[in-house]
């Protein structure tokens, strides 16, 4: 526990700034806030651009029946001319389709917001006089030429002033278009404008949001810095640990034990006791410096494995040989059954027992330390004069299987998903009679995948627990 808390205190200084994660969400805030803004502000430049383009349009459309009316005009003109000075009714057709035209572009004008305007009422109203006069000038030099002949014709052309309305004609229709000419200029500024604008807006706020992801990145690169650093002192702490409190510990343990065997004189009751309660206690940290040096190990993959292909059977064997003493302790039977206890989900057809041949590929030490944290657990957690059974058996044609089994209290349903957590204990008061760390689960598992097995239990409250190990089988010493 002392190395877990000197860790975890270590992580919580150097790791847990509350001001640099402060600023980094501040940064990723901003960041998303400018990135909305900038999608906000770029509807609003498409719709502005849009409602432009409508505009542009408008104006464009407006020129265009202002030409066409000037054009209808002219050709009114022309085919009155053209009759008049030759008599020849061919010049009469474009007039009259000049005639059949005119009320429909007037029409069209009268839709336009410029001519419906209440400010141009009176230019209108004086355009529409002069379109009429225009037209009854064209009607009564026609009649005059069909009736009286050229010469006379000729004189009311020009004395009518027809020219002098066209002229007129012309001066309103040419304001008109000058007029929409500058609204499709400005309106043609104000888009540019705006996109020019957008461009800029576009650009800053591209440029803040990288600026901050990049501080962002640069904040959490030093972040793993620091998180590096700090696994370096954590390995520079196990480093300790296993210096500094190991080895005297170990020469604490064997001076209380040669003073428990009496090498220092007779020792009277108290004190013999003292001596072992000293030494028990002392095996106990042992034990936990041992687990935690074991676990940080595995985690750095520091620890070494020696590979060797041996029978699984002779390991399972030693394993209930060596561990005989300790079930003794607790008053419990250590027993090697023929066969593992099978777990719920497994088809017993498919099983057969384990043969001296059936080897598998493990470091024999790290295999016995898996053995004797299953069988010690066992153990403290069964009644004095229960039975520990260790089984063994083929699960089929590739996987070998032990499972250690016990009839103890089992484990509490809210516990078992974190049996194989660290430090994880279903009872933590301190009156467990069983002891332990924590850590022994944790270690067992993490041994078991790095032997490239895999490790489960199957509990029932109150009715035991069964742990089983199930490690590949090697075929080529089989």
């Amino acid at each position: 526990m002392i190395y877990w808390y000197f860790s975890g205190a270590i992580l919580s200084i150097h790791l847990a700034n509350p001001l640099l994660r402060r600023f980094q969400r501040v940064a990723l805030i901003l960041a998303v806030f400018v990135i909305v803004a900038m999608g906000w502000q770029g509807i609003r430049v498409q719709e502005a651009l849009l409602t432009s383009n409508d505009d542009v349009q408008e104006h464009l459309e407006t020129i265009t029946l202002i030409q066409e009316f000037r054009a209808t005009l002219l050709d009114l003109e022309t085919g009155e001319r053209g009759y008049v000075v030759t008599g020849q009714p061919a010049y009469l057709l474009p007039y009259q389709q000049a005639r059949a035209r005119l009320a429909d572009k007037r029409e069209q004008l009268g839709q336009i917001p410029a001519f419906t305007s209440a400010d141009n009422e009176l230019l209108i109203d004086n355009f529409d006089a002069l379109v009429a006069r225009r037209v009854q000038i064209a009607e009564a030099n026609i009649a005059v030429r069909e009736s009286d002949g050229l010469e006379a014709a000729a004189l009311r052309l020009l004395a009518a002033g027809g020219r002098q309305t066209m002229d007129q004609l012309r001066s309103h229709l040419g304001r008109w278009e000058h007029g929409e000419r500058e609204n499709l200029n400005a309106q043609t500024q104000q888009a540019k404008r705006q996109a020019r604008m957008s461009r800029w807006i576009w650009g800053a706020g591209a440029a803040f949001v990288a600026l901050l992801l990049i501080i962002t990145c640069v904040s959490i690169i030093s972040q793993w810095r620091h998180r590096q650093k700090i696994i370096a002192m954590q390995q520079t702490f196990i480093s300790t640990v296993s210096h500094e409190l190991r080895t005297p510990l170990t020469v604490i343990l064997g001076a209380l034990n040669m003073l428990h065997s009496g090498i220092g004189g007779t020792l009277d009751k108290d004190v013999k006791r003292l001596i072992a309660v000293a030494n028990d206690n002392g095996k106990r940290l042992k034990l936990l410096i041992d687990d935690i040096l074991d676990i940080e190990k595995l985690e750095s993959g520091q620890l070494t494995f020696k590979w060797q292909s041996v029978p699984l059977k002779s390991l399972v064997e030693e394993a209930v040989d060596i561990n005989q003493p300790y079930a003794e302790n607790f008053a419990v039977s250590l027993v090697l059954a023929p066969q593992a206890s099978t777990p719920p989900d497994t088809n017993d057809a498919l099983t057969q027992p384990l043969e001296s041949s059936d080897c598998v590929e493990v470091d024999p030490e790290r295999f016995a330390q898996v053995m004797a944290n299953l069988i010690s657990n066992a153990c403290k957690h069964s009644l004095q004069g229960a039975q520990v059974v260790v089984g063994t058996r083929r699960v089929d044609n590739h996987w070998l299987e032990v499972s250690v089994t016990d009839k103890g209290n089992g484990i509490p349903w809210s516990f078992q998903p974190r049996v194989f957590e660290r430090f994880a204990q279903a009872d933590g008061s301190d009156k467990r009679r069983t002891g332990g760390t924590g850590l022994g689960l944790a270690i067992t598992k993490a041994l078991v995948e790095e032997m490239r097995g895999t490790i489960g239990f199957h509990s029932i409250p109150h009715e035991g627990s069964c742990f089983w190990v199930r490690l590949p089988k090697d075929k080529k010493h089989s």
